[in-house]
This record gives structure tokens, sequence and C-alpha cells, in this order.
């Protein structure tokens, strides 16, 4: 496939995703055609339940490349519910700037969808339930996806690593 081809493909990917996805105020994800980091410092880089300020970790999966599990930040009773932020505890060996994809759905229709790098330095690790055109209220089924982005600026390549489901309550 030409250079020219593959260039048209990922521009007709990221002009279909402009309006998808994104909860205002989070500025990484797909729709910005790439992973993205800023200068910081943590110590906390490998255990973003400390993030979470006593958040819960509710659970996870692991898949062949890594782990990653559910941390609920504001939640009052242990669920997820519309509305509150999440994050994720990831681990893996296969990059040193793992990313999560966060897929969200109501009756198998895509309501939600965002990506976050999970990294010491990226901007964002946390995501929103919710507040999509698609997703006002209630109650939806998620997967997060564990992934490798290593190779997306070089051919579009993102590799899922691991992933685990939940279901997110009204």
């Amino acid at each position: 496939m030409s250079r020219f081809a593959i260039l048209a493909s990922v521009f007709a990917l990221a002009v279909g995703t402009v309006g998808c996805g994104n909860s205002q105020g989070q500025s990484n994800s797909l729709v910005d055609v790439g992973p993205s980091v800023i200068s910081g410092t943590s110590s906390d880089s490998g255990t973003l339940a400390t993030l979470a300020k006593g958040g819960r970790n509710a659970g996870g999966t692991t898949g062949g490349g890594g782990t990653i599990s559910l941390v609920l930040l504001n939640s009052t009773d242990g669920l997820p519910h519309f509305g509150q932020q999440v994050t994720f505890n990831v681990s893996t060996t296969a990059t040193t700037q793992p990313w999560v994809t966060l897929r969200c759905y109501i009756g198998g229709t895509l309501v939600d969808k965002d990506s976050n790098a999970m990294f010491a330095g990226s901007l964002d690790e946390i995501f929103t339930l919710g507040g999509t055109p698609l997703w006002q209220s209630g109650a939806a089924d998620c997967t997060a996806t564990l992934e490798n982005w290593d190779n997306y600026a070089k051919n579009g390549s993102i590799t899922a690593l691991a992933s685990m489901s939940f279901h997110v309550n009204p």
C-alpha cells in the first residue's frame, strides 16, 4: 500500500471521529491523532490507585500482554455509575507508554469511546462515564482495553494487550 493511501486512510479515520467520544475537557484521544506527552514526574507511575485518593479497585482481567483493572474514583457505593470518574491500574512489559481505550454500549450501540495515555507525564488518565450526545443518562456496558500504541505513528497499528468489561449503573 502506498504512503499516500495510508495517509488518506488515517486522515479519513481522524475526520470520521472528530465528533466522537471525547468528554469535554479531555484532550488526548484518538481524535488528537496519536499520543501526547507533557513533561512532569510521578513517583506513583506504576500505581494509579494512589491517584484515586482512596479509590476502590473493582477487579480486572489479565491478557497475554498485561493486566488492567478498574479503579473507581468517586463512587459512594463501590459501583461505577453514570457521570462518575474512573481510571485503571495497568501493567505491561510490552511498552513503557500504555494506553487504555474505553468503549461503552447501550443495547449494543456504541455510545462513548475515549482513549487515554496511562503513563507518567500523560495528560489525562481519568475517564468520565457518560455525558456524550449518545449517552445522556442511564446504564451501559463498558469494555476497557489496554493497548500498545508504539507503532501507531509508523503504520497506524494499535495492539490490544488485555481487556476487561464492567457494567455502569444509572
